[in-house]
Protein backbone atom coordinates (compact mmCIF):
# COMPACT_ATOMS: atom_id res chain seq x y z
CA UNK A 1 0.00 0.00 0.00
CA UNK A 2 2.72 2.32 1.04
CA UNK A 3 4.35 1.36 -2.47
CA UNK A 4 1.13 3.12 -4.00
CA UNK A 5 1.28 5.85 -2.42
CA UNK A 6 4.88 6.65 -3.01
CA UNK A 7 4.16 6.31 -6.59
CA UNK A 8 1.31 8.34 -6.69
CA UNK A 9 3.18 10.76 -5.07
CA UNK A 10 5.71 11.25 -7.47
CA UNK A 11 3.34 11.57 -9.99
CA UNK A 12 2.47 15.62 -11.35
CA UNK A 13 -1.46 17.04 -10.62
CA UNK A 14 -1.45 17.39 -14.05
CA UNK A 15 -1.51 13.68 -15.41
CA UNK A 16 -3.31 12.90 -12.47
CA UNK A 17 -5.84 15.16 -13.52
CA UNK A 18 -6.05 13.48 -16.80
CA UNK A 19 -6.52 10.72 -15.97
CA UNK A 20 -8.98 11.16 -13.56
CA UNK A 21 -11.06 13.16 -16.59
CA UNK A 22 -10.57 9.92 -18.72
CA UNK A 23 -11.99 7.59 -16.22
CA UNK A 24 -14.86 10.25 -15.40
CA UNK A 25 -15.60 10.06 -19.35
CA UNK A 26 -15.82 6.51 -19.74
CA UNK A 27 -17.99 6.11 -16.76
CA UNK A 28 -19.99 8.68 -18.65
CA UNK A 29 -19.75 6.76 -21.50
CA UNK A 30 -20.51 3.09 -19.92
CA UNK A 31 -23.67 5.11 -17.96
CA UNK A 32 -25.67 6.24 -21.10
CA UNK A 33 -24.84 2.74 -23.10
CA UNK A 34 -26.32 0.96 -20.15
CA UNK A 35 -29.73 3.30 -20.15
CA UNK A 36 -29.93 2.81 -23.68
CA UNK A 37 -29.99 -1.07 -23.52
CA UNK A 38 -32.83 -0.70 -20.44
CA UNK A 39 -34.68 1.62 -22.56
CA UNK A 40 -34.37 -0.20 -25.89
CA UNK A 41 -37.78 -2.56 -25.19
CA UNK A 42 -39.95 0.29 -24.65
CA UNK A 43 -38.83 1.43 -27.93
CA UNK A 44 -39.99 -1.47 -29.62
CA UNK A 45 -42.75 -1.75 -27.79
CA UNK A 46 -44.14 1.70 -29.07
CA UNK A 47 -42.75 1.44 -32.68
CA UNK A 48 -44.26 -2.19 -32.70
CA UNK A 49 -47.86 -0.49 -32.17
CA UNK A 50 -47.44 1.54 -34.91
CA UNK A 51 -46.31 -1.32 -37.13
CA UNK A 52 -49.67 -3.04 -36.47
CA UNK A 53 -51.91 -0.30 -38.01
CA UNK A 54 -49.84 -0.96 -41.04
CA UNK A 55 -51.58 -4.34 -40.91
CA UNK A 56 -54.24 -3.93 -43.51
CA UNK A 57 -51.55 -3.25 -46.11
CA UNK A 58 -48.96 -5.86 -45.05
CA UNK A 59 -50.44 -7.46 -47.98
CA UNK A 60 -48.10 -4.81 -49.67
CA UNK A 61 -45.14 -5.66 -48.02
CA UNK A 62 -41.54 -6.47 -49.41
CA UNK A 63 -39.30 -6.06 -47.23
CA UNK A 64 -38.58 -5.48 -43.12
CA UNK A 65 -35.93 -4.03 -41.41
CA UNK A 66 -34.83 -3.04 -37.54
CA UNK A 67 -31.99 -1.52 -36.37
CA UNK A 68 -30.18 0.82 -33.49
CA UNK A 69 -28.65 3.68 -34.67
CA UNK A 70 -27.36 6.60 -33.13
CA UNK A 71 -24.75 7.53 -30.33
CA UNK A 72 -24.54 4.04 -28.42
CA UNK A 73 -27.77 2.69 -30.57
CA UNK A 74 -30.04 5.01 -28.60
CA UNK A 75 -32.01 5.42 -31.98
CA UNK A 76 -34.31 2.71 -33.24
CA UNK A 77 -35.92 2.37 -36.36
CA UNK A 78 -38.53 0.22 -37.68
CA UNK A 79 -37.89 0.11 -41.86
CA UNK A 80 -40.55 -1.54 -43.94
CA UNK A 81 -40.76 -0.98 -48.14
CA UNK A 82 -44.23 -1.55 -49.36
CA UNK A 83 -44.83 -1.98 -53.44
CA UNK A 84 -48.52 -1.27 -55.26
CA UNK A 85 -49.86 0.92 -53.09
CA UNK A 86 -49.68 4.57 -52.65
CA UNK A 87 -48.25 7.22 -50.62
CA UNK A 88 -51.68 8.80 -49.61
CA UNK A 89 -52.70 5.37 -48.32
CA UNK A 90 -49.71 4.65 -45.94
CA UNK A 91 -50.33 8.41 -44.95
CA UNK A 92 -54.37 8.06 -44.12
CA UNK A 93 -54.01 4.78 -42.30
CA UNK A 94 -51.29 6.19 -39.89
CA UNK A 95 -53.35 9.56 -39.74
CA UNK A 96 -55.44 7.90 -37.55
CA UNK A 97 -53.45 8.97 -34.38
CA UNK A 98 -52.74 12.27 -33.19
CA UNK A 99 -49.62 13.46 -35.83
CA UNK A 100 -48.34 16.44 -37.18
CA UNK A 101 -47.23 15.96 -40.36
CA UNK A 102 -45.20 17.95 -43.13
CA UNK A 103 -44.61 17.77 -46.85
CA UNK A 104 -40.59 17.55 -47.61
CA UNK A 105 -41.34 17.10 -51.69
CA UNK A 106 -44.09 14.95 -53.30
CA UNK A 107 -42.59 12.09 -52.65
CA UNK A 108 -41.52 12.59 -49.45
CA UNK A 109 -43.81 13.38 -46.13
CA UNK A 110 -42.49 13.39 -42.46
CA UNK A 111 -44.93 12.75 -39.63
CA UNK A 112 -44.19 13.62 -36.21
CA UNK A 113 -46.61 12.19 -32.92
CA UNK A 114 -46.52 14.51 -29.99
CA UNK A 115 -47.97 11.91 -27.38
CA UNK A 116 -45.48 8.85 -28.04
CA UNK A 117 -42.24 11.26 -29.53
CA UNK A 118 -42.23 8.34 -32.80
CA UNK A 119 -40.86 10.13 -36.11
CA UNK A 120 -42.22 8.58 -39.59
CA UNK A 121 -41.11 9.03 -42.62
CA UNK A 122 -42.64 7.82 -45.72
CA UNK A 123 -40.80 7.97 -48.61
CA UNK A 124 -41.81 7.11 -52.83
CA UNK A 125 -38.90 5.65 -54.43
CA UNK A 126 -38.50 6.71 -57.79
CA UNK A 127 -36.95 4.31 -58.92
CA UNK A 128 -38.56 0.85 -58.13
CA UNK A 129 -42.15 2.99 -57.41
CA UNK A 130 -41.83 1.34 -53.91
CA UNK A 131 -42.88 3.05 -50.52
CA UNK A 132 -40.64 3.03 -47.80
CA UNK A 133 -41.83 3.58 -44.21
CA UNK A 134 -39.55 4.73 -41.83
CA UNK A 135 -40.57 4.29 -38.14
CA UNK A 136 -38.08 6.48 -35.08
CA UNK A 137 -37.97 6.15 -31.51
CA UNK A 138 -35.64 8.45 -30.14
CA UNK A 139 -34.69 8.00 -26.37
Amino acid sequence: MERVKSILNHIPFRVKFYIGFILLGFFIMALVTLLAYINRPGQIQKLTVYEQKLAAISTYKVSEEHFATGRNGQIYIFKNTYEGITLETVKDILSEEHITWREVKKRHLIGYDLDDKIEIEIIRDINTKAIIVKLEKDR
